[in-house]
């Protein structure tokens, strides 16, 4: 019985190291700072010791930074929680909080290159965001 509690314990933990790497290779990729429009960078964020930062005026202008495993928008702030691979498509589950409410929410990417990701809805993948990012 115990036996069978210890190995129970190391499979949970190799999973969990597990969930954390897969989740830091997709943070580690992410880095930066992300529009829709690649020309509202400067409308967007400004650069403060080398870090972005979203402007106070920025709120209605799509866009959102990466900084470690915390994704800051106008609107929310979201942890990266897990993420999972399969093929060329990276399904992110992200723990976000705004103003009113905390909520987990899902969603899927898929990079065409460093500099332009792709969200969309694997139910509708027809409906997608294209984000570029702004120069590092």
């Amino acid at each position: 019985m115990q036996q069978n509690r210890m190995l129970l314990r190391a499979s949970l933990s190799v999973a969990l190291l597990a969930m954390s790497q897969a989740a830091g290779a997709a943070a580690d990729r992410l880095q930066g700072a992300w529009v829709t429009d690649a020309t509202t960078c400067d409308t967007v964020f400004s650069k403060r010791n080398g870090q972005f930062t979203l402007k106070r005026d920025a709120e209605g202008w799509s866009g959102f930074i990466v900084n470690g495993k915390r994704i800051r928008g106008t609107n929310a702030t979201c942890s990266l929680v897990s993420s999972k691979q399969k093929d060329e498509v990276t399904t992110v589950l992200l723990s976000c909080a705004d103003k009113i409410i905390f909520q987990s929410v899902s969603i899927s990417i898929r990079f065409e290159n460093d500099d332009r990701i792709v969200r969309f809805d694997p139910e509708f993948p027809e409906v997608q965001t294209i984000y570029k990012r702004c120069s590092r």
